[in-house]
């Protein structure tokens, strides 16, 4: 059975690719090189990245005014 994430997930071609996987595969420095300066945020886990594309479900974070 699929996770939730997964079923959610925009691009899943890519999924395994995506910070919550990178996060449950323990590769927190490459996670820690995609989040440095974020962007974006799933609304699938709260994860926030630098680039969409690093997301299931992105959206560009809101900016400060």
């Amino acid at each position: 059975m699929k996770n939730s994430s997964e079923d959610q997930c925009i691009d899943k071609s890519n999924h395994g690719l995506h910070i919550c996987q990178l996060t449950r595969k323990g590769l927190l420095d490459e996670v820690a090189s995609r989040t440095e300066n974020p962007r974006f945020v799933c609304h699938n886990c709260n994860a926030s990245a630098n680039r969409d594309d690093d997301l299931c479900n992105p959206s560009p974070l809101a900016k400060n005014q």
